[in-house]
């Protein structure tokens, strides 16, 4: 069931790196302005992202970055992110 549930949402394939900064940013982006980008920093500091070693976290985030489910704001190359709004619309 919970195999179905992460197909349906599009998190079929992730690694639980992967997994856990999206849930961090979604955390971290509830208590702020829905298009509120959030840094690096933030989300590594996140509970569900402290364990992660660094080149593991930010291979995660170039995954992410490449599958479009997370963006940069226009213009930046890294430090800043959020959800895309196709993969936040789920």
């Amino acid at each position: 069931m919970l195999h179905d549930m992460e197909k349906d949402l599009g998190l079929e394939g992730l690694t639980k790196a992967e997994k856990s900064i999206l849930s961090a940013i979604k955390t971290i982006q509830s208590s702020t302005e829905a298009d509120a980008f959030v840094s690096s920093a933030d989300i590594q500091k996140h509970g569900l992202c402290v364990g992660l070693p660094a080149p593991t976290f930010f291979r995660a985030l170039a995954a992410l970055l490449e599958r479009k489910m997370i963006v940069l704001p226009e213009g930046r190359a890294k430090g800043l992110y959020r959800l895309s709004h196709a993969f936040d619309a789920g």
